[in-house]
């Protein structure tokens, strides 16, 4: 019996139809007017023929819109035309015209009779004709005449049958749903005004409706989620009346919180379409409509709302709908998000102040008794006291992170990233509220989430003033705010050392990583609050040590660091280098805790030298180590226990020679510029050299040709040095007897030099007597050129030369100064010259913010003398050098200024453009093209001509751009190349800034993407006069100068902007863009306000008015702009 029971459970059961739709239809064609009033004309009967009649009409209409012959569309639309326009009969000026009365007196009858069928046929039947009429212009009256007789009286008890039907009777329902959402719509919503005024039946039980949802079984799941369900329908006609209704009766709709409730109900359940449909309205009709209020929208993005939107991140998990082409939920919802969620605008996030907590005002100074003990922060009367909690203007934002789910999707993790930028007062707040990183640390998911989600925090910019939008405030922000914006709560001092004590360098790396960017972000905090400040400054100092203390409690102590150091595996390069670098952290930034503990730096900087000074030594090795070589000189530099000049036995020269001898032999100076400059300002502090520029000459000066020349010319050296930091008064006083009257310095070491010389003659080595001499010989000549005393220098040599045994030696000495400007006409070296340092006075005072410009910006680039880009490509395999860059290398060469180089890049593009046909390489045919575009241009130009860098750089960035076929700019430099065989190079710069500046992006949100990929290439191309003169054709200045100013523009955009401007000085083009551009009228107008990039402003202005033509300038401006400059720059 139960066997029975269960397979008859199983047994579905037969629909049973109360209409004779199983039997076949009859095929009618409809070929007259008068036949359609035939068959549709009004019987009191309930017959089949009369729901037959209808059902032709209906197919009649379908007919219409699924004919391909247009003749025979336009046929049934003229047959249908004379129709309509027998079927509206006018009462009178004032009456509603009728129309389709026997339609109606049908539905009336069926409303009377109770025959459902004919009740959910002929509404149907109506949305269909008004669907079919919406699109025809002739129909068009006829559609209006018709919404407005439906919405009288008497029909409305039509709809009102329907509406008042039971919720399970859906073909009763349905179809006055859809025919309202046409009435709607029809004609751009010139009724829609009606529906809206007939609301209390138009809108009947319209949250029931939505709220109608089946439940389907998991095989029907998927395909039931698209099919008309009444939810479906309804949801249709709120949006047809968001987009079509008024802004006040849009704003009555929305406030409608029982109706926008079982709206968003469970819509992460609804089908794809129509919940990108939703999206789409709520943003175009609702947060982006300018004429609905602020306050209208900020009721419908209520908290509830805003959590029910953030289900859809998981749409894609719990739906088996496959994605076709369409955009995917979850990037819909998160744009819509990111963009309500940090927007003042949108309805969402209020203006906040910051870490200055709601309430409180830092414009006010605590007062102060004359007889009282100043206690500052510590004063009960202070606001320094949310331990606990902290009052927020944003709680809808408030409650929405911490409905978010950070830890397990990337997009969450973003949408509260960028609320954490928008309103900072939210860091605090989340962090008091939310517990994270409880679990053991373990590299799983979950831990890896919440991980990364601390470190993106941490990684948040300051806020300018600390979120005071009032200028600047006299009152530090509360500690216990600032705290959990540069460590969070759940990073406590316990659960980061228990971090940075595991055996898995997952979870330490993350450890050392997270605790060395919180100490630069805290160096960033102490740099503001110990800014300047007048009055009670002494407050900001209190907060700043305040600040360091709680910092402390958080921060694993600096003996456990060491100890991790010590316990690194030396093989664990990474992590060594990773330590390093948080122990230089530790002593710039908060030096007083990190001297507590004994680190003997000395020793590790032997190891790194001597690893570094290995001849087997790999390049996959040697970066991290020169990493740990930089890292170690800065705590190097703070370390009262560092020994620079003892020699350790295990090394060949004292630690600091070693270091030099590092630095000396490097191919490629530029990632050692850390090292650089310290060494600089030990030696300047030192006493050995005069000044910064007197470094320069000495490290030319070394031969790194000849490992045994440079070993023979550092051992000298570190005998000099270690001599002279051990009696410096000595060699003070055998300096002053070398100098005249002069007030141009000489540096001690040439003395010790000229002291020393003698006992390498005295050796009786030639060849180490040699050497030597020709290091001596550069060093004299290359101080001459950056301006030591030249009388001194003179001496040094004649009496070097009279103690000079060895005829090579002293034909060495003999061309001490002439060899010097030998190399640099060579361009074997590159100092500063005798002429640049013979400058005028105001040009000198310029060299500081030049110097400080290039540092911030880097320096022009320089062809060099050899051009190892042509056949570097070739070396690799040809995707690897697509990816390298090293196709791009070779295009640039084709702007080089010899015309040899010009031609050997010719012929290796046109090697490369054959090996590419003959790859499998999937991007080869876009790349083809854009080289054999190139080669064409440069043809054209000839040979003798270089190509100008901004074609050049165009090009090497677009091949980046098209071996990444998801890069945002794909579409528009494959429409670039597509214009034509060549490019004309005088419209380069104006086609992309038309295409990227005054054109919407391809992809929603990649506008600054695509404007920081211009100026990168703006900023690359122009290397020279004839680049700049392109620049001023095209108008390229002031269309950067007016991009500055735009709101949305980032703060790191503005700098690029500014590095342009920069550089264009640089070519020589100051004068261009105070005449042209009007750069230094801008300047003026952007340091009046504040600006994060003041003091670049102010350089730069600066440094574009020393570096211009000053007469003609003078002439120009009636001598006006001095003054101008003067009030910038003050």
């Amino acid at each position: 019996m139960a066997h029975f029971h269960e397979d008859s459970s199983r047994v579905k059961r037969r629909k049973i139809h109360d209409d004779f739709s199983v039997v076949p239809k009859p095929v009618v064609s409809i070929t007259s007017p008068n036949q359609l009033r035939n068959i549709l004309a009004f019987q009191e009967s309930t017959s089949p023929e009369v729901r037959q009649g209808v059902r032709h009409f209906k197919d009649f209409l379908s007919s219409i819109g699924e004919a391909e012959n247009e003749n025979e569309k336009a046929k049934k639309l003229r047959l249908l035309k004379a129709y309509c326009d027998s079927q509206h009969v006018s009462a009178g000026e004032d009456s509603i015209t009728t129309c389709f009365p026997d339609l109606i007196e049908t539905w009336k009858f069926a409303e009377s009779s109770n025959q459902e069928s004919l009740l959910s046929l002929v509404p149907s039947v109506l949305a269909q004709f008004l669907k079919t009429a919406s699109s025809q212009l002739e129909l068009s009256d006829f559609g209006l005449a018709l919404c407005k007789f439906l919405l009288d009286k008497e029909q409305l008890k039509l709809f009102n049958r329907g509406f008042t039907a039971s919720k399970s009777k859906e073909h009763l329902i349905s179809p006055c749903v859809r025919l309202l959402t046409e009435i709607v719509g029809f004609d751009g919503g010139s009724v829609a005004r009606l529906v809206f005024a007939k609301r209390d039946i138009t809108f009947k039980r319209l949250d029931i409706f939505l709220s109608s949802r089946s439940t389907p079984t998991e095989e029907e799941e998927a395909e039931d989620r698209r099919k008309p369900t009444l939810r479906r329908i309804a949801q249709r006609y709120v949006l047809a009346n968001l987009k079509f209704q008024s802004a006040g009766a849009k704003e009555e709709l929305i406030g409608q919180g029982k109706l926008i409730r079982a709206f968003l109900e469970d819509i992460r359940k609804d089908s794809r379409d129509i919940i990108i449909d939703i999206i789409r309205a709520l943003d175009r009709h609702i947060i982006s409509d300018s004429s609905l209020t602020r306050s209208a929208k900020s009721r419908f993005l209520n908290r509830w709302n805003l959590e029910r939107l953030v289900t859809l991140y998981g749409f894609e998990k719990d739906s088996d709908e496959a994605v076709t082409g369409e955009e995917s939920v979850s990037n819909g919802i998160h744009n819509f998000l990111v963009s309500v969620c940090t927007s003042t605008e949108k309805g969402v996030l209020l203006p906040e102040t910051g870490w200055y907590p709601t309430g409180s005002n830092p414009d006010v100074l605590p007062t102060e008794n004359d007889g009282a003990i100043p206690l500052g922060l510590d004063s009960p009367i202070h606001f320094d006291k949310y331990k606990e909690s902290v009052p927020v203007r944003n709680g809808n934002l408030s409650t929405l992170t911490q409905f978010l789910r950070p830890d397990s999707d990337t997009r969450q993790m973003e949408l509260l990233l960028k609320i954490f930028k928008a309103a900072p007062e939210l860091v605090y707040d989340f962090f008091s509220k939310r517990m994270m990183f409880t679990s053991d640390p373990k590299p799983t998911p979950s831990w890896l989430g919440e991980s990364a989600f601390l470190f993106s925090t941490i990684q948040l910019p300051v806020p300018v003033n600390c979120g005071w939008r009032d200028g600047t405030p006299l009152v530090p922000p509360p500690v216990s705010v600032v705290i959990e914006s540069i460590l969070p709560k759940p990073l406590t001092q316990k659960v980061l050392t228990r971090c940075i004590n595991q055996n898995t360098d997952v979870v330490t790396l993350f450890a050392i990583r997270i605790i060395t960017l919180s100490l630069r972000k805290l160096q960033a905090v102490l740099k503001i609050f110990r800014a300047d400040r007048e009055p009670r400054s002494d407050v900001w100092n209190q907060a700043s040590s305040n600040l360091i203390g709680e910092f402390c409690r958080r921060c694993p102590t600096m003996k456990d660091v060491i100890q991790l150091f010590r316990q690194t595996p030396k093989d664990n390069l990474q992590q060594q280098d990773a330590v390093l670098e948080l122990l230089a952290a530790f002593y710039q930034v908060i030096p007083t805790i990190a001297l507590e503990e004994k680190f003997d730096v000395s020793l590790t900087l032997v190891e790194v030298l001597n690893r570094l000074n290995e001849p087997e030594l790999s390049e996959e090795d040697r970066e991290p180590l020169l990493s740990q070589l930089a890292n170690l000189l800065t705590v190097a530099q703070e370390s009262p226990t560092m020994r620079w000049w003892q020699k350790p036995g295990s090394l060949e020269f004292s630690a600091f020679t070693s270091v030099l001898k590092v630095l000396a032999g490097a191919s490629d100076r530029t990632p050692l510029e850390d090292i650089r400059t310290l060494l600089q300002e030990v030696l300047v502090q030192n006493s050995v050299l005069s000044s910064s520029a007197s470094f320069d000459a000495l490290l030319e000066s070394f031969n790194a040709s000849k490992t045994s020349d440079l070993a023979a010319q550092l051992s000298f050296f570190d005998n000099c040095v270690t001599r002279l930091v051990k009696k410096p008064v000595l060699y003070l006083d055998l300096t002053e007897s070398l100098t005249d009257e002069t007030d141009k310095p000489l540096s001690l070491i040439i003395a010790t030099i000229n002291e020393q010389w003698p006992f390498v003659v005295k050796g009786g080595n030639t060849e180490q007597e040699s050497i030597v001499a020709e290091w001596i010989a550069r060093v004299l000549g290359f101080l001459k050129l950056v301006g030591e005393n030249e009388s001194g220098l003179a001496k040094v040599q004649n009496e070097a030369l009279d103690a000079a045994e060895n005829k090579k030696a002293r034909s060495a000495l003999k061309r001490s100064f002439k060899l010097t400007s030998e190399l640099l006409s060579q361009k074997r070296v590159q100092v500063k010259t005798a002429s640049e340092d013979t400058l005028p006075d105001t040009a000198k005072s310029n060299e500081a913010p030049r110097a400080e410009l290039s540092q911030e910006f880097g320096a022009l680039p320089v062809e060099g003398d050899s051009h190892p880009q042509l056949n570097r490509w070739e070396r690799d395999e040809l995707e690897n050098a697509i990816e390298n860059g090293h196709i791009g290398d070779l295009i640039l060469c084709l702007c080089s200024e010899h015309e040899e180089i010009r031609r050997q890049a010719s012929m290796a593009l046109s090697r490369f453009m054959i090996k590419l046909m003959d790859s499998k390489f999937e991007e080869s045919q876009a790349i083809y093209v854009l080289a054999g575009e190139v080669l064409e241009t440069a043809k054209e130009l000839g040979f003798q001509t270089p190509l100008p860098y901004i074609a050049g750089e165009l090009a090497a960035q677009m091949v980046l751009v098209l071996k990444d076929p998801i890069h945002k700019l794909y579409g528009k430099v494959n429409k670039y190349l597509h214009k034509g065989p060549r490019w004309e190079i005088t419209k380069i710069p104006s086609y992309w800034i038309d295409k990227i500046l005054l054109h919407e992006p391809e992809y929603d949100y990649s506008h600054h993407e695509e404007v920081r990929w211009l100026l990168q290439v703006f900023i690359n191309g122009l290397r020279s006069t004839k680049d700049m003169d392109l620049y001023r054709r095209a108008n390229v200045f002031e269309r950067v100068l007016s991009l500055y100013n735009s709101p949305g523009l980032s703060d790191s955009l503005r700098k690029k902007i500014l590095h342009l401007l920069f550089r264009a000085v640089e070519v020589g083009g100051s004068t261009t863009l105070v005449t042209r551009s009007a750069a230094l009228s801008w300047i003026q107008s952007q340091v009046s306000n504040p600006d994060v990039h003041g003091g670049v402003l102010q350089k730069l202005a600066r440094d574009m008015f020393e570096s211009c033509d000053r007469e003609w300038i003078d002439r120009w401006s009636g001598s006006a702009l001095p003054a101008t400059v003067v009030r910038i720059t003050t």
